[in-house]
């Protein structure tokens, strides 16, 4: 989570809020620059700061797993049974989790698997995401099979590809 734009949002700095929050200012300022990582802080440093910022402390530490793990858990997920995936996604709040932490290619991917998924079970489009379907990664996205770069956009899925997104296979979990 980015905390400088967190307290950008609520229009206040980091003295007021070691103040309010009652976290020692010589503690709270690595955090907010990012010169800590968020999860190495104490338990009570967390939970002060995510009550401050008006989240649960789950919700401010993030661990980012890597892209190709989270694609292979997603596509074991599809095999299982794309269905709930949907159903989960939608009422679940992992793409905002994603967008909270400024993980866009993550919380990207799992929209437009959402999209594609709804459409190819003819099921209506959540409105839920429809603010992420206005955003585009700026440089391509080449998931896959190596083979992939380079080649015409016609093999890859157009879902993902509103996102700048090359992805062609959601069934390749092994």
């Amino acid at each position: 989570m980015n905390f400088e734009k967190e307290l950008k949002k609520r229009n206040t700095n980091i003295r007021a809020c070691s103040v309010q929050s009652d976290i020692p200012y010589a503690t709270l300022y690595p955090i907010i620059k990012g010169q800590i990582d968020i999860g190495d802080c104490s338990y009570q440093t967390v939970a002060k700061l995510a009550r401050y910022l008006g989240y649960r402390p789950d919700e401010i530490v993030y661990e980012k797993e890597d892209f190709q793990t989270f694609r292979n858990n997603l596509h074991h997920r599809i095999k299982q049974n794309e269905l709930d995936l949907i159903l989960q996604t939608v009422e679940g709040d992992e793409v905002s989790t994603y967008m909270r932490h400024e993980d866009y290619l993550k919380a990207l991917y799992l929209v437009a698997t959402v999209d594609y998924l709804s459409k190819k079970n003819d099921i209506p489009l959540c409105d839920k995401f429809n603010d992420i379907r206005n955003i585009k990664l700026e440089q391509p996205y080449y998931v896959g099979d190596s083979a992939f770069i380079g080649t015409s956009r016609e093999k890859c899925i157009d879902e993902f590809l509103r996102y700048n997104i090359f992805e062609g296979d959601l069934y390749d979990a092994v």
